[in-house]
């Protein structure tokens, strides 16, 4: 048996130089795939947020009881609204303002003689929601209006 003494590790360099490039291309994808998986969650997040937002100032404006209590404290006083409906499991936290606003002549409505007018209460709903852990908050604003009978 004889022995080959020209060998000088180059497969074993080249070998160890694949090894390292191959690493670095591995810890590359695991930091893209772990920042497109937290753009995903702030994304789904925002979304949550956003609706609940939306669906607090939707339950505000839908109930004739909040309208009544926001008449009653007249114009520009704000009514703050506890808003159970909205799922809290992800640390939502929603809220809802109601505000009177004032009156005009209900378009389509009036007549323009005696009693047969009416009038449009204008309210303004501000619904709140977010997620504290995440920092993601949302604010959504609606109007709306509400037909009654003028006065005479």
């Amino acid at each position: 048996m004889t022995r080959n003494t020209t060998q000088r590790g180059g497969a074993l360099l080249v070998a160890i130089v694949m090894i390292f490039m191959l690493s670095v291309m591995g810890v590359s994808v695991m930091r893209s795939s772990t920042l497109e998986k937290r753009m995903a969650v702030n994304a789904i997040q925002s979304s949550a947020t956003f609706q609940a937002a939306e669906s607090a100032s939707n339950l505000a404006l839908n109930d004739h009881d909040n309208l009544t209590i926001a008449h009653s404290a007249g114009l520009d006083n704000r009514v703050v609204l506890a808003i159970d409906e909205v799922n809290a499991d992800i640390g939502l936290e929603s809220r809802s303002t109601l505000e009177y606003v004032g009156r005009r002549a209900a378009e389509g409505f009036s007549l323009g003689e005696g009693s047969s007018n009416f009038e449009s209460l204008l309210f303004i709903a501000n619904g709140i929601s977010a997620i504290d852990a995440a920092r993601s908050q949302a604010n959504v604003e609606q109007g709306a209006f509400r037909i009654v009978p003028g006065e005479p």
